[in-house]
Parts: C-alpha cells; structure tokens; sequence
C-alpha cells in the first residue's frame, strides 16, 4: 500500500512537470569599472569594480501552463547577485528580485508574491536610464519609495486600450491592518509613437502595529514619444512623507540609434526637496552613456553623469543625498565615470 501511494505520488509530480508549457532560465551578469569623485562626506573618491552598472546582475526561471479555455499559470523566481564577489544581492534573498506565481485569462492576470510597485514599473516606461544604474546620479529616487514590495496581490488587464495594473501588498504585522503595507495603481496608453502613463503609491513604513514612522506616497505622470532612430522622455514625480518632508522630481531624456550597434542616451534630472524644518535644497543631474553592441547577447558601454546640490539639499529629511555606491556627500558636485560589459543568456 505504501508503495503503491509513493509510485502514485511520483507519477503526478512528473506528469506535473512534463504539464508545464514553458520554462524558461535566464540571466545578466553586468559588470563595470567605476570612478566616483566625493565619494564619502569629506570628498574622497572611490575606484571600484562594481556589478549592475547599468542592469542588475541576476539569473532567474519563468514558467507558463496552459490550462485551456484560455486560462493560464505562470511563475517567476529571479535572484539578484554580485559577480565582482559571487554574493547575493538583495540582501541576500534566495530569490530577491521577484519571487511570485498567478493566474492568467481573459479576465486579466492575478499574481502573488514578491513583485515590483507601480513606481519602479512606471519609471522602466519614462526613463530612458531606468534610474536604476550604480553610475547615474538618478537612482536616489528609487529611495523616496519602495520598488519592490513582499506579500504582495497584483492584479492587471487591458482595458480600452489602457495598460491597468493595481497592488496592494500585505504588511503581514500582527495586531494593525496598516502597518507594513503598499498600495498603488498604474496605468499607460500607447497611441502610435507615443505613450503616456501615470502612477500612484502609498507606502506605510510602520515595522510594527506599536511603531508610527509614518508613510510615503509617490504620484508620477510621464511620457515617451518615437521618430525615425530617437526615442524622448519625460517623467514628473512628487513625493510626500507623513512627517512633511517632500521632493520633486522631474526627468528629461533620449536614446539615440546611431547605427544599429551604437546607441547613445542621455537624461536630465532636477530634484528639489523641502526637509522637516522647511529647509528647502536642490539638485541637477546630467548622465550620457554609449553603448555598443557586439552580438545578440553581449554589449559593452561607459556612462559619465555630473551632479551638483546646494546646501539645502544635503539637509532634507528624506534620504536625498543616498546614492547606491558611496555615502551620502556633503560635497556640492560629484562626477562618476563607468566602463563595463553586460552579458544576457
């Protein structure tokens, strides 16, 4: 009898595995040489090998089922790493990227699990440097809200002709129904060459139902219109904090095809913030970048961005003056330089 049930057993895990329509594995390993000039809080610089300069370092597994009558079950896990070191990013996640599993159909896709806002998947739309690479001055914006979100039920479909999505990610805090939890929505409408899209976050970062740090909410509104090889952008983000402190932020940019191997893009971005005591600061971004294609799976590219504060901006509430290698600086300029390899399997 025992065996018989273990045999059963195994049968269905393998006509399980063999069900599925699609896995996929995939990966990018991004590497990069970096020089930072005011680096630290009394202006030393920093040389550096560092990983996702321009995408995150990962490798990850995508599945698709068909369930017929046009229902569908996907996954997807995907694990963030350093290849400078061999450790893992996030943290140090198994999975910290994304980690989640649905459903799909006519009625639109349901997901659940570890996923990215509605900020972080609006900015992927309107900015054309993602505002996610270690060279860039603009990645102190991913830190005026959470671009990832655990425990969370995301839900999307087309309606009309608009890309809908909303989120409400699960605090998961015993004793509060607020405390630890996300809510956003997101929408986008292409029309031709153009595409426009708005977005709304609420973040509330109470680590527990007896503490009161108070939330963050992101409104965005961008656009990114196409001719012949150049592509713009435009993106707007005002973000408030319960405790007063506040930031704008507003980003111009382009990607230029000059021939089917070389791109050129370039952004601009002014962030004006107001602290807690009314402290008003500022900061100008100006990042180019030229990439080079050597194959379907390999590029190589440098990057160079300048920034400039004044004083007000150093002095903000908000975790303004962060950047993603280097320690918040007092300094009023700071120039960064990249020379990498990207690699996509």
């Amino acid at each position: 009898m025992k065996k018989t049930f273990l045999m059963t057993a195994l049968a269905l895990s393998l006509g399980s595995a063999y069900a599925q329509s699609s896995v996929t594995l995939y990966g990018v390993i991004d590497i990069a040489y970096q020089h930072q000039t005011n680096a630290t809080a009394t202006g030393g610089s920093l040389n550096a090998v560092t990983s996702g300069s321009i995408s995150g370092s990962r490798y990850g597994f995508k599945g698709k089922e068909d369930l017929g009558g046009g229902l569908y079950s996907l996954f997807t896990l995907e694990a963030g790493f350093n290849p400078a070191d061999g450790s893992r990013g996030q943290g140090g996640l198994a999975f910290g990227r994304q980690a989640f599993v649905g459903l799909g159909g006519d009625f639109g896709q349901l997901t659940v699990g570890r996923q990215y806002t509605p900020l972080f998947e609006h900015y992927g739309n309107f900015d054309p440097l993602w505002g996610i690479s270690n060279v860039n001055e603009s990645g102190f914006y991913l830190y005026y809200g959470t671009f990832r979100q655990n425990n969370a039920v995301r839900y999307a479909k087309n309606i009309a002709g608009v890309n809908f999505a909303a989120m409400h990610g699960f605090g998961n805090v015993s004793g509060s129904t607020s405390a630890g939890q996300l809510n956003g929505l997101q929408a986008n409408y292409t029309a031709g060459p153009l595409l426009v899209g708005a977005a709304y976050q609420k973040f509330d970062v109470n680590a527990s139902a007896s503490t009161n740090l108070g939330s963050t909410s992101n409104a965005m509104i961008g656009a990114n219109y196409g001719f012949g090889p150049a592509r713009v952008f435009f993106n707007y983000m005002d973000t408030k904090l319960s405790t007063g402190a506040k930031s704008d932020i507003a980003t111009l940019g382009v990607n230029y095809e000059v021939t089917p191997l070389v791109g050129l893009v370039g952004a601009y971005y002014n962030d004006k913030t107001k602290s807690t005591t009314n402290v008003n600061g500022s900061r100008n971004t100006l990042a180019l970048g030229l990439t080079y294609t050597l194959s379907k799976r390999t590029m190589v590219y440098t990057y160079v961005d300048r920034s400039k504060q004044n004083s007000g901006y150093a002095a903000t509430a908000i975790s303004a003056g962060s950047d993603l290698f280097g320690a918040p600086s007092t300094q009023s300029t700071r120039s960064n330089l990249m020379l990498g390899v990207r690699h996509a399997f």
